[in-house]
């Protein structure tokens, strides 16, 4: 047994529509808006022929769901990028010294070099003279701000194709006035 049913139009074609469309104006491909009619009036018209081809094997997959699926993977994605980026993170040798090794180290130092360190220290410790470890944090942070970016790409796309569908079916449905699908 069919669901869709043909409703006719006045200029000869028929339009499929189901029972759910009872009440709503279908607007056939002649552009003529038509009234659905009740539901048991659509079950008095004559049934749709069934659509050639291969049965349906289940739901196909729309872009919607080919969005969300690209959405998780990115998403997964960066955030194993960015376990693995924050497990690399560039490390000061400073921030790897024990203490004792800092003191054993501390009474190894010249006089000369005992006034560089201190003049170094006056400066600030978080300002570091260290070219290739700034060079490595700013590496560091675009990389990382790289993977952020995707990240929320990813959340973009899984929120796009988890919007819901407006309207009915493949006819445009008029509601209120506007069209809708």
């Amino acid at each position: 047994m069919s669901s869709k049913y043909l409703l006719p139009c006045r200029c000869g074609q028929q339009i499929a529509i189901e029972p759910r469309q009872a009440g709503e104006t279908v607007v056939c491909r002649c552009g003529a808006s038509l009234h659905a009619p009740r539901m048991l009036e659509i079950m008095a018209l004559e049934p749709a022929p069934a659509e050639s081809g291969p049965p349906p094997s289940g739901v196909g997959w729309g872009w919607r769901q080919r969005t969300k699926l690209l959405g998780v993977i990115l998403l997964s994605a960066t955030i194993i990028a960015g376990v693995i980026l924050l497990l690399s993170r560039p490390v000061s040798r400073f921030e790897v010294l024990s203490p004792e090794e800092v003191q054993r180290n501390a009474h190894k130092l010249t006089p000369s070099e005992t006034w560089d360190h201190w003049q170094w220290a006056k400066r600030g410790l978080d300002r570091r003279t260290d070219q290739q470890h700034a060079a490595a944090v700013v590496r560091f942070r675009i990389w990382l701000a790289a993977t952020v970016v995707l990240a929320l790409a990813g959340v973009g796309l899984i929120a796009v194709g988890m919007t819901p569908m407006r309207g009915g079916g493949g006819h445009r449905v008029k509601d209120g006035g506007q069209d809708v699908g």
